[in-house]
């Protein structure tokens, strides 16, 4: 398997386990792992409450088009993304005006080969996307591992720990300290939509998670953007707070319609924490994707 792509697998996994919500229950309803990957601030009726009824995103309508954002950095067209940023695979990243008007990094798509030997294993490193080592152990069993609360893992494999935002990857040495070479912490939200879907953000598009994801904790997988033929179905909801998608205003608990595109094909989106929609798709049990009415393009 390429480093690349195998960095892409280990990838999902983490993002499909990412636990966020500073100061915020991973319990509470809404996009959590979305909203903090943006740095939208939770709001709260009471001082008291565990849970945000809305967070404060308004930030993000001050930035410009033709800049890119990181970490609350903005970089300008046409500049590199720095190493301080950067995570291991973000590999030539550039500022660049998209096809929309709003500027976004662009990074190199990079594919390697490798073809391991039997009896051999590939050693990695959390730290680098693209270096590894071929090792061929004379004896399988000579073979380092590393012990992780109570489970053992071989050199070369991927590990969780108790804090979900690290990288970690056994090796030679390790000695039950996650810190690197073993253990690595991303040098930017992997979650975060802003960093080559920015257009999303402008337009007020919703993240969406697949039906065994958790919108709290986990990263989204796509966006569903608005189309002409979206609607809104009313639930008669509280009018304090609104959810914004594209042009359309939803009041607490109100729903958009589903298949008016590919990408609301068997997805419910309600507004349940502003200022976005939760949208999730729903389990095949409940809604077959297949059957759907034939789309024309916008």
């Amino acid at each position: 398997m390429s480093n690349v792509i195998w960095w892409i697998f280990q990838m999902v996994i983490i993002l499909l386990s990412y636990t966020h919500g500073e100061n915020v229950d991973s319990k509470c309803p809404g996009p959590l792992a979305y909203y903090k990957a943006l740095g939208c601030k939770p709001v709260y009726e009471a001082t008291t409450d565990e849970c945000p009824y809305r967070f404060d995103c308004d930030f993000l309508k001050a930035r410009s088009r033709d800049k890119c954002y990181v970490n609350g950095k903005a970089y300008s067209l046409g500049e590199h993304l720095r190493d301080e940023d950067a995570n291991p695979c973000d590999i030539g990243c550039v500022c660049r005006m998209g096809y929309d008007g709003v500027a976004a990094f662009v990074c190199a798509e990079l594919e390697f080969s490798s073809v391991v030997l039997p009896g051999c294993y590939e050693r990695r490193s959390p730290l680098d996307c693209n270096s590894s080592e071929t090792v061929c152990p004379e004896n399988p069993e000579d073979r380092p591992t590393c012990i992780v609360n109570g489970t053992t893992y071989k050199d070369g494999e991927y590990f969780t720990t108790t804090d979900p935002e690290q990288t970690c990857i056994c090796g030679p040495g390790y000695k039950g300290e996650n810190i690197e070479p073993f253990c690595a912490y991303p040098k930017r939200p992997y979650c975060d939509p802003y960093f080559n879907h920015a257009s999303d953000i402008v337009e007020n598009c919703a993240p969406v998670y697949y039906s065994n994801q958790s919108p709290q904790t986990d990263c989204s997988v796509f966006s569903r953007c608005q189309n002409k033929d979206d609607k809104i179905i009313r639930h008669g909801g509280s009018e304090l707070d609104k959810c914004q998608f594209g042009s359309l205003v939803l009041s607490m608990g109100d729903e958009l319609n589903q298949s008016t595109d590919y990408s609301s094909v068997c997805v419910k989106c309600v507004c349940e924490v502003p200022p976005t929609p939760t949208c999730q798709r729903l389990p095949d049990e409940e809604c077959d994707v297949t059957n759907h009415p034939p789309f024309v393009s916008q």
